[in-house]
C-alpha cells in the first residue's frame, strides 16, 4: 500500500491544475485522516469590509475509477481543516475558500485538508483538483434597468427590487415589479420563489472560462463525450482545431494534442498559440477567454464543475451592485468608454496586457478595439486589472467581476421566458450522461428530464438571452441594461460563434 500511495502522490503533483492565474499545488492524499491536502493561490485577491464582499476559490476534484473514467470526487464536509485567517464554505461537490479577514493582494491558502471517501483515500486512484476564481455577491436590494438601453429594456422607474414579497413581471419580461415599491397592475406574472432574482447571496465566476479551463474539462471526458463538445472527432490528426478551423481563428488556440482511438481512448487537448506543435507553453494562450462554445458546451461545463447559469437579474446585480442606475452605463458605473485600438504586450501569456488602456475612462474589448489591430478576438481574462487599478480603469463591476462588458457575450436566463429555471444546488450525484450532455430537473433551458439534456443536439433552449456584448459588438451592446428582444435565444443554442463563451454562478451555501 505504501508503494501505491507514493505513486499516487507523484500523479497528483502532475495533475494539479491552474487557470486565470489561480493555481492548485502540493496536492496529496492523507490516508490516515481520509483527506486530500493542497495549497491554492491566486493574484489580486481581496476581502472588503465596506461591501461585505470577497473573492474566493471554488475547488472541486475528480478521480479516475476502475472503469478508467473521471468521476466527481465527493467531499466529506464534516472533516475539513483551513488555516487561520481563511474560511471555507463546503459542499459535497466543491468548496469555496476565501479570506476571513480584511485584506488584499496575492492570496495563498496552504495545506487545506478536505475529507474524501475512504476508498479514494487509499491511494489507488488518480485524482485531479480544479479551481476557479469566484466573487461573492452579497444579498440585498438593487436596481434593474437604466431607462434608455435596449428596445426590450426594463422600465427603470419600477426597477428597485427588495428581498421581501413576490416579484411580478409582464409577458415579455421587460417590466419587473416589486409590490413593496410599485404595486402591480394589469396582466402580470408572479416570478416563482425559486427563480434566482439576485436578492439572495451567490458567487459568480470572476472571469469568463479560459481556454485552459475548457481544455481541462475536455481532458476528463470519454471519447464519446468529447465528440459532442468539439467540432472534430477525437481521433482527428494532431493539430486539428478543437472548436474552430483553422486553429487560431479569432484567437482560439485549442487543438488535438494526442489523437484518440475511436470509442476506447479519448483525445488529449492542448493550446498552441505559437503553432510550434509544443503544447501548453507559457505563450500558448490558455489564459485567453474561450470562445466558440455553444449552449450544450456551457451547460455541460457548468454541470461538470458544480455551477449553474446566471439569470439576467443576477447579471445586473453583479454589475451595478447597490448603486442607482446611470443612463447608458457600462458595468464600471459610467457611460464613458475608452475607444482604444488594442495593442498587446506579452500576447497569449498570463501577463498579456493592453499597453494603451485608458488611465481614466472605462476599458473594454469591443468592435472599436480592432481597426488596424492584429488581435481580433477575446483577450486574457482580467487584462485591464492590476493591483492598483480602479473599478473604471479595470473595466470591473461593482463587486469586482471582470469583463461583464465586452470580451465575450454573457449567456443568461431571461425573465421573459426562462421562469421555470431554479437555483437548486447541483448535487454530487448529478453529472454528464454517456453522450456528454448535462441533464437537470432545475429548469435549465433544453433540459427535458434527468440526464437527457440535448441528447440529439437539436433541441431548442428557450429561456436564454445574451447580455454584456463581446469583442466584435458595438458599444451599446456592452451596456449593463442593454436588453434587446433580438437577444433572446431559441434554436441558435447549438451554434458556435466567435463571441460566445461561458461564465457560471452558484448560490451561496
Amino acid at each position: 500500500m505504501k508503494k501505491l500511495l507514493f505513486l499516487l502522490l507523484l500523479s497528483l503533483q502532475m495533475l494539479a491544475t491552474k487557470a486565470n492565474n489561480i493555481q492548485v499545488t502540493n496536492v496529496s492524499v492523507q490516508a490516515a485522516t481520509s483527506t486530500i491536502q493542497f495549497t491554492v493561490t491566486w493574484e489580486n485577491g481581496w476581502r472588503s469590509s465596506v461591501l461585505n464582499n470577497w473573492d474566493a476559490a471554488w475547488v472541486f476534484a475528480k478521480y479516475k475509477d476502475i472503469d478508467n473514467e473521471w468521476k466527481n470526487l465527493a467531499f466529506n464536509i464534516a472533516n475539513v481543516t483551513v488555516p487561520a485567517g481563511f474560511a471555507g464554505n463546503f459542499a459535497p461537490n466543491g468548496a469555496f475558500l476565501h479570506r476571513s479577514v480584511v485584506g488584499n493582494g496575492t492570496t495563498t491558502i496552504t495545506n487545506v485538508q478536505i475529507g474524501i471517501p475512504d476508498q479514494q483515500a487509499l491511494g489507488i486512484f488518480d485524482i485531479k483538483v480544479f479551481a476557479l476564481e469566484m466573487v461573492y455577491i452579497p444579498s440585498g436590494t438593487f436596481y434593474v434597468g437604466d431607462g434608455v438601453s435596449g428596445t426590450g429594456r426594463y422600465i427603470q422607474e419600477a426597477s428597485l427590487l427588495s428581498s421581501v414579497g413576490t416579484i411580478y413581471t409582464n409577458g415579455n419580461g421587460n417590466q419587473v415589479y416589486d409590490p413593496l415599491i410599485s404595486p402591480p397592475g394589469g396582466s402580470l406574472t408572479s416570478m416563482p420563489s425559486a427563480f434566482p432574482k439576485g436578492m439572495t447571496n451567490f458567487y459568480m465566476m470572476k472571469y469568463e472560462l479560459s481556454q485552459g479551463g475548457y481544455r481541462d474539462f475536455l481532458n476528463t471526458l470519454t471519447y464519446v463525450q468529447q465528440i459532442n463538445h468539439t467540432i472534430v472527432t477525437p481521433n482527428a490528426a494532431i493539430g486539428s482545431g478543437a472548436l474552430v478551423t483553422p486553429s487560431g481563428t479569432s484567437r482560439n488556440y485549442l487543438e488535438v494534442k494526442t489523437s484518440g482511438i475511436p470509442s476506447s481512448t479519448p483525445a488529449e487537448y492542448g493550446c498552441d498559440a505559437n503553432a510550434n506543435n509544443i503544447y501548453d507553453e507559457a505563450g500558448d494562450g490558455e489564459w485567453v477567454a474561450c470562445n466558440y462554445l455553444n449552449w450544450p458546451d456551457m451547460a455541460a461545463y457548468l454541470g461538470w464543475s458544480g455551477l449553474r447559469p446566471m439569470t439576467e437579474l443576477e447579471f445586473e446585480k453583479a454589475a451595478r451592485g447597490v448603486q442607482v442606475p446611470v443612463a447608458g452605463e457600462y458595468v464600471w458605473g459610467s457611460a464613458l468608454i475608452g475607444n482604444l485600438i488594442l495593442l498587446l504586450s506579452n500576447a497569449n501569456q498570463n501577463s498579456e496586457v493592453a499597453t494603451n488602456a485608458s488611465p481614466t475612462i472605462g476599458n473594454a474589448v469591443f468592435t472599436s478595439s480592432f481597426p488596424n489591430s492584429p488581435f481580433s478576438g477575446p483577450v486574457r481574462n482580467g487584462i485591464f486589472a492590476t493591483a492598483t487599478s480602479s473599478r473604471i480603469t479595470s473595466g470591473g463591476s461593482f463587486y469586482g467581476v471582470m469583463e461583464l462588458s465586452g470580451n465575450l457575450i454573457e449567456r443568461v436566463i431571461s425573465t421573459a421566458n426562462g421562469l421555470t429555471f431554479r437555483s437548486n444546488l447541483i448535487s454530487a450525484a448529478v453529472g454528464l450522461n454517456p453522450n456528454g450532455y448535462f441533464g437537470s430537473v432545475d429548469g435549465w433551458p433544453g433540459a427535458v428530464a434527468v440526464n437527457s439534456f440535448f441528447v440529439d443536439g437539436t433541441q431548442n433552449a428557450i429561456g436564454l438571452m445574451d447580455r454584456g456584448g463581446g469583442w466584435n459588438s458595438s458599444s451599446p451592446a456592452l451596456r449593463t441594461s442593454n436588453r434587446d428582444a433580438s437577444l433572446l435565444i431559441t434554436n441558435t443554442a447549438i451554434l458556435r460563434g466567435e463571441l460566445r463563451g461561458c461564465r457560471g454562478v452558484r448560490s451561496a451555501q
